[in-house]
């Protein structure tokens, strides 16, 4: 059983997919509400992944990854072999991008308009949102996305859903690098 802190609640189905891709199975999630929220507690995760295995997952919002993660977790504070800090490259919605084919299905958009490298966007959600407002369905448009282009009433459970339920972790992962290194540390955690 592997316990596991997110950024949102738009995270917890990806952060649940990528630990079940990576042979375990998720105690519990812990949704922070923010980046400026977890950041402070990866240290308690930290101190926790003494007793229990931890994955924290945080978006890199386009700051150099390998920099922010040595920011979060500086030497002096040490290490556990159960514990991994996990940074999306540039966020979770890039590695929902990264699934071309059952982004495409699901949200009802062209598989060639969704981003063949999703960790270059810049901006990952807006990508997300830019293509959803061109969705076929107007279920998809009405849930996800706002007519001004912010995220619409059902987002979360949109994006849950087809983390959960439909996105392919595996070919995602064939497309994002930092997630294929997501489930390569995760694999090492003791259950």
């Amino acid at each position: 059983m592997i316990y596991v802190a997110v950024e949102g609640e738009s995270d917890r189905g990806a952060a649940t997919a990528v630990v079940a891709a990576a042979g375990h199975v998720v105690a519990r999630v812990y949704v922070s509400g923010g980046k400026s929220k977890l950041d402070p507690s990866v240290a308690k995760y930290l101190r926790a992944a003494q007793r229990s295995s931890w994955v924290v997952f945080r978006d890199s919002d386009g700051q150099c990854p390998v920099e922010l993660k040595q920011k979060l977790l500086p030497a002096a504070r040490g290490s556990s072999p159960r514990f991994t800090l996990r940074i999306a490259h540039t966020m979770t919605e890039a590695w929902l991008l990264a699934d071309r084919r059952g982004f495409a299905s699901y949200f009802g958009v062209r598989e060639e308009k969704v981003p063949i490298d999703p960790e270059a966007l810049n901006h990952a959600k807006r990508a997300l949102l830019l293509l959803c407002a061109q969705s076929a369905p107007r279920a998809v448009r009405r849930d996800v996305v706002t007519a001004d282009g912010l995220t619409g009433p059902l987002y979360v459970s949109r994006l849950n859903d087809f983390a959960t339920n439909h996105w392919d972790v595996a070919r995602a992962a064939e497309n994002s690098p930092s997630l294929a290194r997501a489930i390569a540390a995760i694999r090492l955690l003791p259950a």
